[in-house]
């Protein structure tokens, strides 16, 4: 994986939680367009890949929020 600084990371997941968030509202309201379904997946996908270096990363550094708080879950 490219070396990110986790400032970065943090920031990277908190927005792609936010584009998921936004995506999967759209869907809800039926306002989505047909492109926007393979956009929500490859989203996803970026979420996991994102979680997975969090993973990495908390392994190593105390300082890190939980992850459940920066894509905005309950614990």
């Amino acid at each position: 994986m490219p070396n990110i600084s986790h400032k970065t990371l943090v920031i990277a997941i908190q927005t792609v939680a936010s584009e998921m968030r936004h995506l999967r509202a759209t869907f809800v309201a039926g306002d989505a367009e047909p492109e926007e379904y393979q956009y929500l997946e490859d989203v996803e996908q970026a979420a996991e890949d994102l979680e997975r270096a969090y993973d990495e990363a908390s392994r190593t550094v105390i300082n890190l929020p939980p992850y459940d708080e920066l894509v905005g879950r309950e614990s």
